[in-house]
């Protein structure tokens, strides 16, 4: 008996961490929020619009955030206000977007979405964002799974998996949960 509590408590742990999960980003006066999200591969992206204006999601070059759509990326069209865009990334990636509606991009209407782990080395957005000749610094957003912005990001500022605990507290602690609930069947 207490072999299937501890096997029922350990499935309660895991099945929420490895379900692909919804994640909203906003538009908050006219500007994406969170700015940048850190997913697991196979999670979904909602873009509901409840803003007063249209918007349209468009996927744009990888590398720093750039108004330039990229040839064959995702393109939601044009989404009126109570109207939402849903994407499912499969694998790992760095996806760079815009809205591509008027100049909303041009003023700085851009995000990541970084899905799996973020790739080594300097992040090509941080601290800027690249509108067609012009830059933005400082005052981006930081990545938030609460769609709060920060005002001064750094980057080590990412979301955690589930339970505030990251991939790897997550393994220590299942495990940990896994010798307790041997002893206590002993």
């Amino acid at each position: 008996m207490r072999f299937d509590i501890t096997v029922l408590a350990l499935v309660a742990l895991i099945t929420p961490s490895v379900l692909p999960k919804s994640w909203d980003v906003n538009v908050v006066n006219g500007q994406f929020s969170p700015q940048e999200l850190d997913i697991a591969p196979g999670d979904t992206v909602v873009w509901p619009n409840n803003d007063g204006a249209d918007h349209a999601i468009v996927e744009t070059n990888a590398g720093a955030r750039t108004c330039n759509s990229k040839a064959g990326g995702f393109n939601s069209g044009r989404k009126a206000k109570g109207q939402a865009y849903s994407r499912t990334f499969p694998a790992a990636a760095v996806v760079n977007y815009k809205d591509g509606i008027g100049t909303n991009c041009a003023n700085g209407a851009t995000g990541t979405i970084y899905v799996g782990p973020r790739p080594a080395g300097p992040d090509p957005n941080a601290g800027k964002t690249s509108t067609g000749g012009v830059t933005n610094t400082g005052g981006v957003p930081s990545p938030t799974q609460t769609g709060t912005p920060v005002t001064n990001p750094t980057p080590t500022q990412r979301p955690n998996s589930a339970y505030g605990l990251s991939a790897s507290e997550n393994a220590l602690f299942l495990g940990a949960v896994c010798f307790i609930g041997a002893l206590a069947g002993l």
